[in-house]
């Protein structure tokens, strides 16, 4: 099962290396980390996406709250949550055709940079918006209009809804 693992930490050198380090000491594969200083420069926040059962999750909470950088460490439920990624993907192609319009606009991405040859897009969506869009872009490169030449993505940061401390 996928689990979003949201951590408040002091902003310290070295805190996201032993936040890392505990993940792999445990076995969990990290499959997307997002971390910047939140509005107090002394405090950042770290979003983390992992996989496991219930309670082998509940245990690696657990464990990082124990680290002394951790202010806070909750799980984050996707429904109760605002969940979002970015994808930068660069295009290359002799004109920015109608196809790319229209597949453009259909997902909400922004036409960021167009060069000679090459485009590039970005959408902020939720991951499972991401990945269709990428899929319908290699669709439209499997026809030939153009090719996707490079893709970059962030991985999940997410806030949970409401008013909440931290």
């Amino acid at each position: 099962m996928r689990q979003i693992i949201s951590i408040v930490v002091k902003n310290n050198s070295g805190v996201l290396a032993r936040v890392s380090s505990l993940y792999g000491r445990r076995g969990f594969n990290i499959d997307s980390l997002s971390v910047a200083a939140t509005d107090d420069p002394d405090i950042s926040r770290i979003t983390v996406v992992t996989r496991g059962d219930d309670y082998s999750l509940e245990q690696i909470v657990k464990q990082t709250k124990k680290l002394a950088e951790t202010i806070n460490c909750y799980p984050l439920v996707e429904e109760d949550s605002v969940c979002r990624e970015l994808l930068l993907v660069k295009l290359v192609t002799a004109s920015f055709d109608n196809m790319l319009i229209n597949l453009s606009d259909r997902y909400g991405a922004a036409v960021l940079d167009i060069s000679e040859g090459s485009i590039i897009l970005e959408l902020c969506a939720t991951s499972d918006k991401i990945d269709s869009f990428l899929q319908d872009i290699n669709s439209g490169a499997d026809e030939g209009h153009y090719y996707v030449k490079q893709v970059c993505r962030t991985g999940i940061t997410a806030l949970r809804r409401g008013v909440n401390s931290y």
